[in-house]
């Protein structure tokens, strides 16, 4: 069994100081990042539809749609598109989440944008790069890019879970009572 680096046992003792299960959170962190472009596809398809819905319902305008299910839509019309609207601002608000902590990623100051460049390229970007494509750009062997993947995933995983989530929830009771 390989050695862990010692990138991975700083993660480890960051993330038990926050009270987290490092491989727990790692394996989330991970199965974040494979939904992650699925996630910002199906948000651009509900956006779509919903600007389609207050188009029709406004005869092609969208300001007059929306107008019309404040004003005038029966409440079933309106509490069905409320829905949408509240799940697709939750939504964007996970991505936006995940992006913030991609950015501290990436000013990771140990090889912060090569951890940045793998994980996007590998889950993010719209067409990922296949594992060849990921050796020849960055130049490296197969065994030292898994490691600096497994790296880049439980740093990332710091960011996401002891940055970016917390910020926000911080800032969430804020933004609800103003």
């Amino acid at each position: 069994m390989r050695k862990e680096s010692a990138t991975i046992r700083r993660c480890h003792s960051q993330l038990s100081a926050l009270g987290l299960d490092s491989d727990a959170v790692f394996h989330r962190s991970k199965l974040i990042l494979k939904i992650y472009r699925d996630v910002v596809w199906v948000l651009s398809e509900r956006v779509e539809e919903l600007q389609e819905y207050a188009w029709d319902l406004g005869n092609q305008d969208i300001d007059t749609g929306l107008c019309y299910l404040e004003n005038f839509a029966p409440d079933i019309d309106l509490q069905d598109f409320e829905e949408k609207v509240c799940c697709v601002v939750e939504s964007r608000m996970f991505v936006e989440i995940i992006n913030r902590a991609l950015l501290r990623l990436r000013k990771y100051p140990d090889r912060g944008e090569l951890y940045y460049e793998i994980l996007t390229k590998q889950f993010i970007y719209r067409f990922n790069s296949t594992e060849k494509e990921m050796l020849e750009e960055l130049n490296m062997e197969r065994s030292v890019f898994y490691d600096r993947k497994k790296e880049a995933i439980y740093i990332f995983s710091v960011c996401l879970f002891g940055y970016a989530i917390p910020e926000v929830s911080e800032k969430l009771p804020r933004l609800i009572s103003d």
